[in-house]
């Protein structure tokens, strides 16, 4: 059912998009490092607890109804790992998640301390559900009639930490509302889809439930698109958000035609559900979308990605760095490219990117068809497209391994090799925020240099893709 596809540019968190807040930024930059304290993922991640506790419902009533019910298994799986990984964050801090510290708001942590009392027997009903256990029924039960009561509780928790974590390095009170607001359409368009899928169960009441959530979307969306200054919600701060909540409202439109049949009075199918419950998804990652661009288009933009993805870097992907396959490849490398000449490295680059054009790809597939080069598809792969590439480079920025086809072989004019090797830092290297058509979400290039344990000397350097959503 859906139809556009996700806007078509390369958003760089850069001066064009930012000019506007770059005076603004400026004079709290050195304070700005001792005053970071998660504020926007904070928001953002109590906000996807709401959205979770729909989406549980959603796939538990797919599950007992037979919809699709290994795929609704998996999500239901995945949403309980994530409902407990963040609650995790906000009380405790994860910087992985962005989050510096602890919680210290007694008011938040007495909300944290009701919403995991309502989660615990949620939580116990999915893990019987995803096993496949004895007691199916009462489990999806559990969650059917307590799931908005967790919701209630989700809800109170974000507009708890919205009212502490509002200031203005780092986010605005009107940046609160409209992240907010976006935040909230993922939840709105799982529970949707659950109150489909309990027309389809026989559940009392849900055609009326089903009208109102329709109504609530509609309203938030054209308030995000158009702004509601009688509800302090500015228009979108820049055209990039604007073309984005511009197609989610185009796929909106469409969906909202069959709904609204639902709601008149007929009856659902399964294929309705199972459709739904797809769009559900789409709609989901495209207000995620549009939730990371208010983020990286407001004041603190740059802390809000760069500081989880500096302590990922050094507390997960640092350990790749220590593979003895990879460190023996990058050395075997150094010592055979010994002596290239600059002109020499230009014509490799210039013979790789020429390959990407034709069938015919003996330097392409050769690198990609190393040992050391599957490892690194199979850790890729073990991050569940968290890390979307990674890609090692020798003392020469020529490539030495990689998990994906790179655009060209040679990297020892970029800062991701000069800013780590090529300077004899072993710095770690932070880019900025680029859009990716195929993943349909936010990315950065971590690089970290690549040292060798037997001498303590740098030898290459490797490039991490990380999707940066994943970590907002």
């Amino acid at each position: 059912m859906k139809t556009h596809q996700p806007f078509r540019k390369v958003f760089f968190v850069a001066a064009a998009v930012f000019a506007g807040f770059l005076a603004q930024t400026t004079a709290a930059n050195a304070e700005g490092e001792l005053a970071f304290d998660g504020s926007k993922a904070r928001v953002n991640l109590a906000s996807k607890l709401t959205t979770l506790t729909q989406q549980i419902a959603s796939a538990s009533c797919r599950l007992q109804t037979g919809i699709n019910a290994d795929e609704a298994t998996a999500e239901l799986g995945t949403a309980r790992n994530e409902f407990n990984t963040i609650m995790n964050g906000l009380e405790n801090g994860s910087m992985a998640l962005g989050i510096p510290s602890p919680e210290k708001h007694r008011v938040v942590l007495k909300s944290i301390e009701t919403v995991r009392s309502a989660w615990q027997p949620l939580d116990e009903a999915a893990v019987t559900l995803v096993s496949g256990a004895t007691g199916n029924v009462d489990a999806a039960d559990t969650i059917a009639n307590e799931n908005l009561q967790l919701l209630e509780a989700t809800s109170i928790l974000m507009s708890d930490i919205s009212g502490k974590y509002s200031n203005p390095h780092e986010l605005t009170q009107a940046d609160a509302m409209a992240m907010k607001i976006a935040g909230r359409q993922p939840m709105l368009g799982h529970r949707i889809a659950k109150d489909v899928c309990n027309i389809v169960a026989g559940t009392a009441q849900s055609a009326d439930k089903l009208d109102s959530d329709l109504d609530t979307y509609s309203v938030s969306l054209r308030a995000l698109r158009d702004g509601m200054s009688n509800a302090g919600i500015n228009p979108p701060p820049n055209d990039v958000i604007a073309d984005e909540l511009e197609a989610v409202s185009s796929t909106w439109t469409e969906t909202k035609q069959v709904l609204e049949a639902i709601s008149g009075g007929m009856q659902p199918t399964a294929d309705n559900v199972e459709v739904l419950a797809s769009v559900s998804k789409d709609l989901t990652t495209d207000m995620n979308n549009v939730v990371t661009l208010y983020m990286l288009a407001t004041p603190g933009q740059e802390q809000v990605y760069r500081v989880p993805l500096r302590a990922y870097a050094e507390e997960q992907l640092g350990k790749w760095l220590e593979n003895e396959e990879l460190i023996a490849a990058v050395r075997a490398q150094n010592k055979a490219h010994d002596g290239l000449s600059q002109a020499e490295i230009d014509q490799l680059d210039k013979d790789w990117r020429a390959q990407r054009k034709t069938d015919d790809k003996p330097l392409i597939d050769d690198l990609l068809n190393q040992p050391v080069s599957a490892w690194l598809r199979d850790q890729q792969n073990e991050t569940a497209n968290f890390v979307t590439e990674v890609f090692a480079m020798d003392s020469q920025g020529l490539n030495v391994a990689q998990s994906v086809e790179t655009s060209d072989y040679w990297q020892g004019d970029e800062a991701k090799w000069q800013n780590t090797f090529g300077n004899g830092s072993g710095d770690i290297h932070i880019s900025e925020v680029e859009y990716d058509e195929s993943t349909g979400s936010y990315q950065s290039q971590v690089s970290m240099a690549i040292t060798d344990p037997s001498t303590g000397e740098l030898i290459g350097a490797i490039t991490f893709g990380v999707n940066v959503q994943s970590l907002l």
